[in-house]
């Protein structure tokens, strides 16, 4: 995960595990950090900088003596340290109505973050979190785990003891407490993984779970969707569509309406802060078009079906194209790049739209 800011309700249940030592202030710089952010963490939809966070899960990890902390953490949350997305969540009917809210407001949970929901051809819905090359790293490490114990335990608060996690993949090395994954998430975990994803079958999407009154349910989806506004508008509106485009949550061909409806603001508003970003939505659908082209360029697809698949009108749109980035035609690229055997164009492994 790649984020500047982190969402305090993935950082209150680590404080409520670990008990009174999380705060023993040993320094007076940790006296600082303490009395800065103690306002903020009394509030579950407030928000703390990741380099604050970071020292703050060290100094509560080092202070517990226990490096398995945010595996189990969020078992111990507190019900006043429930957000209002982890209300929408709960208050959903069914556990696709949960998991449609939980993809489209994942950023309340970490900046930049987003939950990609994907359902496979042996009917395995996969909840799935970006990867970053620093995976390796603690830090990395330990926020991975406070987000899927999070996710695991509104899974758990929704379906009840029912509920059954097929498999959990991460992108890390197997740390020194690995018996804790297994006793605290109660699922077989994979480690060393090319994807960070949550597992389970397709079956536990649309059984009933209860009946919320339709009035409370949009009084909560109204906030959530206020405090997404506000994060969208407080942030980088051009990597946020970048982003969306390439997870294709955006069409390539979506218009000005389109995009602005997906991130709930107006066309004007969209127009007004990609200016300020010295970009357009024209040039950011063209640059991820173009690399989305070379992608699809190193496999088996015909340039003609590359074409299409990005939304233009045919070959001729996309030469021209690609041709005024590159200085290379598609077929140029082709002959340079091809690589036999990819598995690009979903031809193996390949999953569908969680629908």
């Amino acid at each position: 995960m790649s984020q500047n800011s982190i969402s305090v309700a993935l950082i209150r249940p680590l404080i409520e595990a670990a008990g009174n030592q999380a705060f023993n202030a040993e320094t007076d710089s940790q006296q600082s950090l303490d009395s800065r952010l103690s306002k903020l963490l009394k509030d579950p939809d407030s928000r703390i900088s990741l380099a604050d966070a970071d020292v703050l899960i060290s100094k509560i990890i080092s202070n517990s003596n226990r490096n398995s902390l945010c595996v189990f953490a969020s078992q111990k949350a507190a019900t006043q340290s429930s957000c209002q997305l982890q209300h929408l969540f709960l208050c959903s009917n069914t556990l696709r109505e949960a998991l449609y809210y939980l993809e489209k407001f994942s950023s309340l949970l970490c900046d930049g973050l987003e939950i990609n929901i994907t359902r496979t051809r042996d009917n395995i819905i996969k909840i799935k979190l970006p990867v970053n090359d620093q995976s390796f790293l603690s830090q990395e490490r330990y926020r991975t785990e406070l987000l899927v114990g999070t996710i695991l335990s509104w899974l758990k608060q929704l379906c009840g003891n029912d509920m059954e996690i097929s498999g959990i993949n991460l992108p890390f090395p197997q740390p020194s407490y690995v018996s804790e994954y297994s006793s605290s998430w109660r699922s077989t975990t994979s480690f060393n993984s090319d994807e960070c994803s949550i597992q389970f079958q397709a079956k536990f999407l649309d059984q009933g779970l209860h009946n919320t009154n339709p009035h409370i349910l949009n009084m909560i989806k109204k906030d959530v969707e206020e405090q997404y506004k506000k994060l969208t508008r407080s942030g980088s509106l051009a990597d946020r569509i970048k982003r969306a485009l390439e997870q294709d949550k955006i069409s390539l061909k979506a218009n000005q309406k389109i995009v602005a409806d997906h991130f709930h603001i107006s066309a004007r508003t969209l127009n007004r802060h990609l200016q300020k970003e010295n970009t357009s939505l024209k040039q950011i659908i063209t640059d991820c078009r173009i690399q989305k082209a070379k992608t699809l360029l190193e496999g088996d697809m015909s340039i003609e079906q590359i074409a299409q698949q990005l939304g233009l009108s045919g070959r001729r749109t996309l030469d021209r194209i690609f041709i005024k980035h590159t200085k290379k035609s598609p077929a140029q690229y082709r002959n340079e790049h091809y690589n036999p055997h990819s598995i690009l164009n979903g031809l193996q492994g390949r999953t569908v739209a969680f629908a």
